[in-house]
C-alpha cells in the first residue's frame, strides 16, 4: 500500500512524457486526466453529465464557446464541484474538460462562484444547492433520483 504514491508519480510522469510527444510530433496539446479506476463511474467527465442533468442542461454545453449566464454559471458551479471532489485535478485538467479554456479563467470562475454564494446571490445559491443535492445522490449511488433531485 505504501507503493502506491510512488506509482501515481510515475504515472504523472508518463502522462507528461507523453502529452510532449504529442506535442512535438503533431503541435497538438492535449492534456491526459488522470484519476483511480477504482470506480469507474466517479469520473470528472461522469460528474459534470451529474451537473448539467440536474440543472437541466447538456453536458456539451460545458464546452460551448458563449457568455450567456446560465452556461457561465454551470462552469463556476461545476468547478467548484470538481475540485471538491477530485482533489487532485489540475486547473488545466478543468479547462480542458471545459473544451480548452485557460487555467486562470477556471480560477477566476470559481473565485466569482464563492462571491456570488457568500453574497447570497438567490438564483445562483439555489442552482448550487440543486446541484449538491444532484451529487450528493450520484455519490452515494441512487442515481436513479439524481436527475429528480432538483425537485425536491
Amino acid at each position: 500500500m505504501n507503493n502506491i504514491p510512488q506509482f501515481q508519480s510515475a504515472a504523472r510522469h508518463i502522462a507528461r512524457s507523453a502529452q510532449q510527444k504529442i506535442k512535438n510530433k503533431t503541435g497538438m496539446q492535449v492534456t491526459l486526466l488522470l484519476y483511480p479506476d477504482a470506480d469507474l463511474l466517479r469520473t470528472p467527465k461522469h460528474m459534470l453529465h451529474v451537473i448539467a442533468l440536474s440543472l437541466g442542461m447538456e453536458a456539451e454545453c460545458f464546452k460551448m464557446k458563449t457568455r450567456k449566464r446560465d452556461i457561465v454559471e454551470l462552469r463556476f458551479i461545476a468547478s467548484l464541484f470538481l475540485r471538491n471532489n477530485f482533489p487532485r485535478i489540475t486547473l488545466y485538467q478543468i479547462a480542458a474538460l471545459f473544451g480548452g479554456l485557460d487555467h486562470s479563467s477556471v480560477l477566476s470562475g470559481m473565485a466569482r462562484a464563492y462571491d456570488l454564494i457568500q453574497a447570497g446571490d438567490p438564483r445562483f445559491v439555489e442552482k448550487y444547492n440543486t446541484v449538491l443535492k444532484s451529487v450528493n445522490l450520484w455519490l452515494r449511488k441512487e442515481e436513479s433520483g439524481y436527475a429528480s433531485a432538483n425537485s425536491a
